[in-house]
């Protein structure tokens, strides 16, 4: 079969339009705006001519207890509804913050004027690949432009497509949410929805998730068709040392080193990177670390803590945290090889064992030592540490930190210590299964083919996603096992984090991701190329929605 035959998107324009338009409404992760986006995305939608006359297949569904009343915008176009078969269309809305836009924040927002600014900047705001990008006059900068409302606005322009098409016979759910960028909220009240109309006899063939694509190296100007997306956990370590005066650093343990020597142990390890298909997770990374010393003083610093980001493609929480654990004891023993070193250059071997090597705990092993050493009581103050802890502090780190803090202190004799937590989001790896989904792995190949023959885009299929994606929760596979993990590590599940575990077990919808193109996300140089974004990726979009209606995929 040829796949030469295909033209560049008649409704580029529009594409482009509608990416300028959601661009210019601000919508940072975390904030009132995102409500602002959530109206114009609503706005928008009421213009394509299904919605006009059945606006009331717009729905908004609240995040549970969020105190910005954020809402998951979930859209029916229904051209064939006997079928009771449709595809979901996934987008985020929120974006990062544009506090590294620097003297030209103001203009993040509004591509045309930055492009005015920064063509006229003579002070090396951008590095010479950018510079270039922007005389080529083939790219939208500013913040979202990437990442990802040239997706949305794809997703957008292909259901006025639909709309108008009277032969069509898709039905296409469309599904947009905030809060990607942070924690998901927005997916979780999505997905529950999802379950629902499930429930109701909808079934959905595959999810498209319109993220951009992300360059495997500098100057990578390959486009990716992704049929996973990588997975995420926040191992959460509290270093616990023994205190000491600054005049003797000997006789104690530094819980600052204590961190330190844990993240040299952890950073870009080889230990921690997954292999799959002939792609690799990047190593982890260490996304926060600092000691709890508040104020001046002349003795050692006596708690500290880090966390940190580790990518999976196929490593379980569990044998996550088991990594974890070695590399804190093999921190603590590097630790302690070079205390006793120095201690007997000062001293004798018996000074050389003054102090006690780290231990390292989980928080479920050190909960089992607080039941033997204070009795079933103990129970009772663990729940008041999560309780307190969760009602005192805002965010999931402060949280975290302060129930490790709090147990901890009923163990300051086994001090020093490393104790090792979760903290939220998970995000689970999914991928397409060989098997099952053979026929969506054959569109994706089709895909590639039109962009090789029709439009000479280099177009390489990839499995994971590198950046994270809801899709994560559309599918996951091993539950029971995950529950366990993360009831075992991570105190908040259950209390203030719930993932929707049961529904997305249900709903198990296979995802691809079909993008538009751009470079730097969440950087300030953050930019679209629109010849690909508005004239090509729109076209592979439209294929896929058409082929997974009419079962010919």
């Amino acid at each position: 079969m040829s796949y030469s035959h295909f033209s560049a998107y008649a409704f580029s324009d529009r594409v482009l339009a509608l990416t300028k338009e959601l661009v210019q409404q601000p919508s940072i992760s975390g904030t009132t705006q995102e409500n602002q986006m959530a109206d114009l995305i609503c706005t928008i939608l009421l213009r394509n001519p299904y919605f006009k006359a059945y606006p009331l297949s717009i729905k908004r569904f609240p995040l549970k207890n969020d105190p910005l009343n954020r809402c998951a915008i979930v859209a029916m176009l229904e051209k064939k509804p006997s079928t009771k078969q449709a595809t979901i269309l996934l987008s985020h809305y929120d974006v990062v913050g544009v506090d590294d836009f620097g003297l030209y924040k103001e203009e993040a927002f509004h591509p045309e004027a930055l492009q005015k600014q920064l063509k006229e900047e003579q002070e090396g705001y951008l590095d010479e690949a950018a510079r270039v990008d922007l005389h080529s006059n083939d790219y939208l900068f500013g913040r979202g432009s990437m990442d990802m409302k040239a997706g949305l606005a794809m997703q957008l322009s292909i259901m006025e497509d639909i709309a108008r098409d009277e032969e069509s016979t898709e039905n296409i759910c469309l599904v947009a949410v905030p809060d990607e960028e942070k924690l998901s909220l927005g997916m979780f009240a999505a997905v529950e929805e999802l379950a629902k109309l499930q429930e109701s006899g909808w079934q959905f063939s595959a999810c498209i998730c319109s993220e951009p694509n992300f360059s495997a190296y500098p100057n990578d100007f390959k486009k990716y068709i992704y049929t996973g997306s990588t997975g995420k956990l926040l191992p959460f370590i509290y270093c616990l040392g023994r205190e000491t005066h600054v005049g003797q650093p000997l006789e104690g343990i530094n819980a600052s080193v204590m961190a330190a020597q844990l993240a040299v142990e952890m950073e870009w390890s080889d230990a921690f990177s997954d292999q799959l298909n002939g792609e690799s997770s990047p190593s982890p990374t260490c996304l926060r670390i600092r000691d709890l010393k508040e104020t001046y003083d002349v003795q050692t610093p006596n708690e500290s803590y880090l966390f940190y980001n580790v990518l999976t493609l196929h490593s379980s929480p569990e044998l996550v945290m088991e990594k974890v654990k070695r590399a804190c004891e093999q921190a603590s023993e590097a630790i302690y090889k070079r205390l006793v070193k120095h201690r007997l250059a000062f001293g004798t071997d018996a000074l050389a064992q003054a102090v006690p090597q780290p231990k390292v705990y989980t928080i479920a092993e050190l909960y089992q030592r607080g039941i033997k050493k204070f009795g079933t009581g103990f129970k009772q103050s663990y729940e008041t540490i999560l309780h307190d802890s969760i009602r005192d502090n805002e965010t999931f780190t402060e949280q975290t930190l302060a129930i490790a803090r709090s147990l901890s202190s009923y163990f300051l004799d086994q001090a020093p210590f490393y104790l090792l937590l979760l903290q939220p989001p998970y995000y689970p790896h999914v991928k397409l299964n060989e098997k099952e989904d053979q026929l969506l792995l054959t569109l994706t190949n089709d895909l590639q083919r039109i962009g090789t023959e029709s439009f000479q885009e280099s177009i390489v299929l990839k499995t994971f996603f590198p950046g994270l994606s809801d899709v994560s929760y559309l599918r996951s596979h091993g539950e029971t096992q995950v529950e366990t993990t993360l009831d075992t590590f991570m105190p908040l599940y259950q209390q203030n984090y719930h993932i929707p575990m049961a529904a997305i077990q249900q709903l198990n919808i296979p995802t691809i991701n079909v993008g538009p193109f751009g470079k730097d996300a969440h950087k300030r140089t953050e930019r679209l190329q629109l010849s690909y974004s508005t004239k090509v990726a729109p076209v592979l979009l439209r294929y896929a929605t058409k082929q997974l209606a009419n079962n010919r995929f």
